[in-house]
């Protein structure tokens, strides 16, 4: 960090202190002087990076993904050694398919090859080694032993600490209002300041659109929601047969007997997911993953429950888990920033080579963390950006 008059330069700037802010922040600290800017307070729960709970995983169809979730594997490692924080609770996971979906096969395809194998599951198969599901006949599933449970709130914190560690400077509370690139370097007004940087990575979650509003990114900001469904006492199935009576036993919903699942549907992620219990004792996190009404901005969210959505989900969810109880005991919101394709945004500013844009989480982000970091300092030391996550792909 450099005082230069009324001016305050570091070498790099990075805006937002999500899980991709707080990753970038802590690897670019590392490299020089480092100013992390939050415009609400650090950890709150307006944007997509907060709450008990998120599903980490390698399996996803597609391989290059696959391949990044193993490679963030064993950085989230290192941030446990470093900050003495336990991050990845393993569950082991399921995908769970329809009877007409070959995914399944490219799935297990995608884990081999990147060094992650999987297993396929038939519904016997599924119903012996976790009997809280009960399934609808013909469903078939891939099962994935390195899914975990990832405390979101708990991990952030972690890689923040680790930036501050790191001599990073961490200011939360502090909008900012403008951003000025130039040929040599970039100027960040806020709400307080104006700081002077190199290079600026900007992480601003579901107000990214706004802050690189010259490339009219097609963003989708939603409010999305999770509940929280408890189990059903053993008490109440006294004369229940066994496979009942293992549905109802509060143990096999818990960490390290049940596992993280996704449903999928022709193709597609439009089911709903869930973890086992976790931030609760006695019960069960689920939630659709399909699309909602956009929101007009990312101010706009109201944090109200759709009713009618969740019932839909807790109807779902007492059909696939039938062990649960129909009456929520806790919900909350966060926002997903869609792109079309649900790929992200990594990338150099087409214009400004020491602008990086990062985001476009879709609602899937949060398990890559730390790899974030890694990524943004390639991209500032000029290692192309991968094709997917380009942000003119789009047009």
């Amino acid at each position: 960090m450099i005082l230069d008059g009324q001016m305050t330069t570091f070498d790099t700037i990075v805006i937002g202190a999500g899980v991709i802010g707080a990753a970038a922040a802590r690897r670019l600290a590392l490299d020089g002087s480092v100013l992390l800017l939050e415009q609400h307070e650090f950890l709150h729960e307006r944007g997509s990076s907060h709450g008990g709970s998120r599903i980490y995983r390698h399996a996803y169809v597609d391989e290059l993904h696959t391949r990044l979730a193993v490679r963030a594997d064993p950085l989230w490692g290192e941030l446990e050694a470093e900050t003495g924080e336990r991050l990845l609770f393993r569950t082991g996971g399921v995908d769970l398919f329809t009877p007409d979906d070959d995914d399944a096969a490219t799935m297990l395809a995608s884990l081999a090859a990147a060094g992650s194998p999987g297993e396929h599951l038939s519904r016997a198969d599924l119903a012996a080694r976790f009997p809280v599901f009960d399934v609808p006949a013909g469903t078939h599933a891939v099962y994935h032993p390195a899914s975990a449970v990832l405390p979101a709130t708990r991990a952030v914190a972690a890689l923040l600490r680790s930036a501050a560690a790191r001599g990073g400077e961490l200011r939360e509370r502090e909008p900012v209002l403008e951003v000025r690139p130039g040929a040599s370097g970039v100027e960040v007004r806020t709400s307080t300041a104006t700081y002077s940087a190199g290079r600026l990575v900007i992480a601003a979650g579901a107000w990214l659109g706004r802050l690189a509003h010259d490339l009219r990114l097609p963003l989708v900001v939603e409010q999305q929601q999770v509940i929280y469904l408890p189990i059903r006492p053993n008490a109440t199935q006294r004369n229940a047969d066994r496979r009942n009576a293992d549905r109802r036993d509060v143990g096999a919903y818990l960490v390290g007997r049940m596992p993280i699942f996704i449903e999928r549907r022709a193709k597609q992620i439009d089911g709903i997911y869930g973890l086992p219990a976790f931030e609760y004792p006695h019960a069960v996190k689920v939630a659709h993953h399909d699309r909602t009404t956009p929101l007009r901005s990312a101010d706009e969210r109201d944090f109200a429950l759709d009713e009618a959505r969740a019932a839909a989900t807790v109807a779902a969810a007492t059909r696939l888990l039938p062990g649960l109880a129909d009456t929520p005991i806790a919900s909350t919101t966060c926002l997903y920033t869609r792109t079309p394709d649900e790929a992200f945004i990594i990338d150099r500013h087409p214009l400004h080579a020491n602008v990086v844009l990062m985001g476009g989480g879709s609602g899937h982000a949060f398990k890559f963390g730390p790899l974030f970091g890694e990524l943004a300092a390639d991209l500032l030391n000029g290692v192309p950006a991968l094709p997917a996550f380009r942000a003119d792909r789009f047009g």
